[in-house]
């Protein structure tokens, strides 16, 4: 399921208008383990993939010619934080449809918490290298609780949006994440990388009024050798001016001649973002040199914490475990303590086109942690999905067998060092989840086919045809279609709020619907009293726009 999918070497895929891929691979037979980067350019290929289309048909944005009206789907109440988003009008199948977005991240202004701010991979901007629009960092930003809002990019992030020195030699950017100080600044993290060369690089923007404009972006670690490169950074601010981003550094060796191993590194900041010390230093320990998908956060103490994903040496690192890295001294060393099995082995989901996914979809699947810490309280929660006892999962099979039925796994603690053990909540295929802790609540939202019986046969029992966007739609027997839902701790997670007013089809976008994004987001206010999930809807605007990726929010109080 994770970007630790473990797959057998494979040919090379074409490089989409895509950011996030898999993790974890074993290559060969000698128990090798070679890493999929979240990168998607050639330079950084990884093995295990195959490409589901021809080279023309995979750089296509926009696939599904029958949903190309504004009123395929119902108006809605749900908020579409998108604002004019233009019609795409680069390279081969990308023509003619709006542009998308996706991996959605969100932060409430601890000083104001009517200020909301939400980030996405935005592919409004033409164009890369390659001539294509591609991806590049903006911010959507509310001042009155999330009723409306407004778009702006992050500038200088790429050479197609005015970057300078050596953000001129990357065209994408892309894995957002949103971090408030304490104090209302407001930090913004991407990897930025090229296409065509192994330039990449971790960026951080910074915004003092709220996300509506923001600094030139600091460089926080760079690399163009191709023995390294930076991948899937996440952000925390704490107090007196702490900030600290960690990511996964992909060890390739000399002239990038095979993988290493993918350790958890950080790089912190006492001045507020203005600069950046022991860039590279270790996070995850000796016995984990197999790691993916980092979060950090602060308590209010200053204590600092990260989230990840790692291989486990238990299992021969044949499985996967949520981790957390403990530091009290600002990241000079952690102690590292795993906190649940993840579920994510070879034989845990269906394969397509190289990657894990759900029984009748295409798009990737991970098994990342989401990781919040309550400032009033100081307790901690993580959620990951994983398809623990459905089908032969975790058997040891070469390849499952069955019908996927994830659920989103919880664990807290109340003192950072002692765990609960994984409470399993939802059912019906949930993936993606998110969560958020504040004032003694926590709020869980996700991803979720629990609603397929409510589904529109005409919208979501079919899927994109194979071949090119002239290709008809292929009529399946089920919905494929996606619904977003929460469950929060006022009554112990037992009910689950469905989100979204309509489930959306996945597919309408990207190569056969191979990318819907990474993740999704969920804040609090700091009272607890309104939670703002955020995630990646396919309706785009209905009655405006056709069917595309677009944000939606829909605030609800857990």
């Amino acid at each position: 399921m994770s970007r630790f999918s473990r797959v057998a070497l494979a040919v090379t895929v074409v490089a989409v208008c895509a950011v996030a891929l898999p993790a974890l691979a074993l290559a060969g037979q000698g128990g090798k383990w070679k890493l999929d980067p979240t990168i998607n350019a050639p330079w950084a290929q990884e093995d295990g993939e195959q490409s589901p289309d021809s080279a023309l048909t995979a750089t296509g944005l926009c696939r599904w010619s029958p949903f190309t009206s504004p009123f395929v789907y119902a108006l809605t109440s749900n908020i579409d934080v998108i604002s004019g988003d233009p019609i795409n009008n680069s390279g081969s199948s990308n023509l003619g449809c709006s542009t998308p977005q996706n991996e959605t991240t969100v932060a409430v202004n601890p000083t104001n918490p009517l200020n909301v701010v939400a980030g996405a991979n935005d592919y409004r901007v033409c164009c890369d290298f390659t001539g294509l629009n591609d991806g590049s960092g903006w911010a959507y930003y509310s001042y009155d609780g999330g009723a409306t809002w407004g778009n702006t990019q992050v500038p200088g992030l790429t050479a197609g949006t005015g970057g300078q020195g050596n953000f001129k030699r990357v065209d994408s950017a892309g894995d957002p994440a949103l971090a408030f100080g304490p104090d209302g600044r407001l930090y913004y993290a991407n990897i930025v990388f090229s296409r065509v060369s192994p330039a990449n690089g971790i960026a951080v923007s910074t915004s003092d009024d709220g996300g509506a404009t923001w600094s030139k972006p600091n460089m926080v670690s760079w690399n163009d050798a191709g023995n390294w490169f930076n991948d899937k950074e996440w952000i925390a601010a704490g107090p007196n001016g702490k900030v600290v981003v960690t990511w996964t550094k992909f060890s390739l060796g000399p002239h990038g001649a095979g993988y290493l191993a993918s350790p958890i590194v950080m790089a912190s900041s006492k001045d507020r973002g203005k600069t950046w010390n022991r860039q590279g230093s270790p996070v995850s320990d000796a016995s984990h040199p197999y790691d993916q998908g980092s979060i950090p956060q602060y308590d209010a103490g200053g204590t600092l914490y990260v989230a990840y994903e790692g291989a486990t040496a238990s299992s021969g690192f044949t499985q996967d475990a949520t981790v957390v890295a403990r530091s009290t001294n600002d990241g000079l060393t952690f102690t590292n303590t795993e906190v649940g099995r993840v579920y994510d082995d070879f034989d845990c989901y269906p394969f397509y086109g190289g990657r894990q996914t759900l029984t009748g979809e295409h798009f990737r699947l991970n098994s990342f942690p989401s990781f919040s810490v309550d400032q009033v309280t100081g307790g901690l929660a993580i959620v990951w999905a994983d398809n623990q006892g459905v089908g032969n999962c975790g058997t040891g099979s070469p390849s499952f067998s069955g019908t996927t039925n994830a659920s989103v796994k919880l664990v807290t603690s109340a003192n950072g060092t002692a765990f609960t053990a994984p409470l399993t909540l939802g059912a019906g295929d949930v993936v993606f989840p998110a969560v958020a802790a504040a004032n003694g609540k926590t709020a869980v939202s996700y991803y979720t086919r629990a609603y397929s019986g409510t589904h529109a046969a005409a919208t979501c029992n079919v899927r994109t045809g194979v071949g090119g966007p002239l290709v008809p739609p292929v009529v399946v027997g089920s919905s494929v279609c996606l619904d977003y839902a929460a469950r929060s701790s006022s009554d112990g997670f037992a009910s689950e709020l469905r989100l979204s007013t309509e489930g959306s089809n996945p597919y309408v976008q990207f190569a056969n619907g191979g990318f819907i994004g990474d993740y999704s987001g969920i804040a609090l206010t700091p009272d607890g009293g309104t939670a703002f999930p955020v995630w990646t809807d396919f309706r785009g605007r209905p009655g405006t726009t056709s069917a595309n990726q677009d944000v939606y929010v829909q605030p609800f109080t857990p």
